[in-house]
């Protein structure tokens, strides 16, 4: 999780996930010979926003400067600067990059 990045309440972040085809068991009881997990990690890059009730899945990259929509499913890598929501999770538009801006005065002040 980079820089300037928020995740808002109810948000779920998953780096690992299990097999569910029911050629695999999934418990977390049973011993890992008898499943077929599944373990990747997720990159939250600088300017990240990602609204409340939203789920990422394991393997995912949330690029830079993207918002995600409250209760999106975010089960691909997004392209940066975009506007994401729905389940899974579609670009509906570009994201204004006027925080990039703001970014260089905050960290101008903060170094004075």
């Amino acid at each position: 999780m980079a820089d300037f990045c928020g995740l808002a309440y109810g948000t779920k972040v998953f780096s690992q996930s299990d097999d569910y085809s029911g050629e695999t068991m999934v418990s977390s009881l049973v011993d890992k010979k008898y499943k077929n997990e599944f373990f990747s990690r997720v990159v939250l890059e600088k300017h990240v926003i990602v609204g409340a009730g939203s789920i990422i899945f394991p393997g995912v990259e949330v690029k830079e400067g993207c918002s995600i929509g409250a209760m999106t499913l975010v089960n691909k890598s997004t392209r940066p600067w975009g506007i994401y929501f729905g389940s899974p999770a579609r670009r509906l538009k570009d994201r204004k990059k006027d925080i990039l801006t703001l970014e260089r005065q905050f960290l101008e002040e903060r170094n004075e």
